[in-house]
């Protein structure tokens, strides 16, 4: 899993409602969480470092979006708000720990009983105290940015233990990169499991309302535009340096339901990092790809969620050995068909690059 993100998250929802429930505030809720996991060594060469158990604390602020335009978004009552995380990687001199500030969108999946379930989506920005360095701290390509990201998504089973406090039980995965930004950079990858506790001073009685709008059944197409600035390794007689990579990608979306897409679409790139990799080489290969993608998308209110299997169609440089590539998107929706996200790029377990993206529906 290798989903990113950014601080184009401002807010899931505007306030206010266009149904009549000015008066029906947001509750605010407040909660806490401990987490405890493994880390995943998807290379041989981060076999040895990875044998730790990072263990964790969150504390976190959130509203509980109650009003009718947030339910008609999605047929669901959502979470949205800001997390702060600390991750100890249980490798003090080698990787170090994590300070993590997430957003995060959290859909209800059931709500009337009191045990429910819920899902969360969150990224954000990580610093981190131990990273790669050739000479102190070479076995940790992990990554080798104090500043990256954070990705996250996990699923909750919780229990309503009055109408103030819930407890839950959490299973979590985790995804530290910079992007590609800066090399190395093999992306950490490490599920969690937890317990958590929340409080909400001004709890609301939820009840199922009425599905205002429906798209089950409708098809939207989309286009959009992305851009990056990859690095070029250094060699021994040249510096590393950025260079542009822009995109162009399309397709359609079939919704079988409000918040539930299926997605086919195509992607057009051009890559002047392997236009210099290419050069440095001796080498005359074009720097274009053509990828083809089928994926799924979750939709929750304003944002959606992107999941994406791609295939090489072109690709005459053998920047990788993978034929196949996944791409996780995550993008805002402003007024009825712009959209603005990012999105990360990745072969199996390793991040290629994180980019910025801009789109409209039609």
């Amino acid at each position: 899993m290798k989903w990113t993100a950014i601080p184009i998250l401002i807010s899931f929802l505007m306030p206010g409602s266009i149904y009549g429930q000015e008066d029906i505030q947001n509750p605010t809720i407040f909660g806490a969480r401990s987490h405890y996991g493994f880390i995943i060594p998807h290379s041989s060469e981060l076999k040895n470092i990875s044998q730790t158990n990072p263990w964790g604390f969150q504390i976190e602020w959130s509203k509980l979006m109650v009003k009718d335009k947030s339910w008609n978004n999605c047929n669901c009552y959502a979470q949205t708000g800001l997390s702060f995380t600390y991750f100890n990687h249980a490798n003090p001199k080698q990787l170090g720990n994590s300070y993590n500030l997430i957003y995060f969108v959290e859909p209800y999946l059931s709500f009337n009983r009191k045990l429910f379930y819920s899902f969360r989506a969150g990224t954000g920005v990580t610093f981190l105290d131990k990273v790669h360095d050739e000479v102190s701290n070479p076995d940790n390509t992990f990554y080798s940015s104090p500043i990256s990201f954070l990705l996250l998504m996990n699923f909750n089973i919780n229990y309503r233990i009055t109408n103030q406090y819930t407890a839950s039980i959490t299973a979590q995965y985790n995804h530290i990169s910079n992007g590609g930004m800066k090399q190395p950079n093999k992306g950490m990858n490490f599920p969690t499991f937890g317990l958590g506790i929340s409080y909400s001073p001004n709890p609301t009685k939820l009840q199922r309302k009425p599905t205002l709008r429906s798209k089950k059944g409708t098809i939207d197409g989309y286009a959009r535009l992305f851009g990056t600035l990859p690095n070029v390794e250094a060699t021994e007689q040249l510096p590393d340096k950025r260079k542009l990579l822009i995109g162009l990608s399309g397709g359609a979306l079939w919704y079988m339901t409000n918040f539930n897409a299926l997605n086919l679409g195509v992607e057009l790139v051009r890559d002047e990092s392997h236009r210099e990799a290419a050069a440095r080489a001796g080498k005359s290969d074009d720097h274009h790809l053509i990828g083809i993608t089928l994926g799924h998308n979750f939709v929750f209110g304003k944002f959606t969620f992107n999941q994406q299997l791609g295939y090489y169609a072109y690709k005459p440089f053998p920047f990788t050995s993978k034929d196949f590539y996944q791409r996780y998107e995550l993008l805002y929706l402003i007024g009825k068909k712009y959209q603005v996200g990012t999105s990360l790029k990745a072969h199996g377990h390793v991040a290629e690059n994180l980019d910025v993206r801009f789109g409209i529906l039609f």
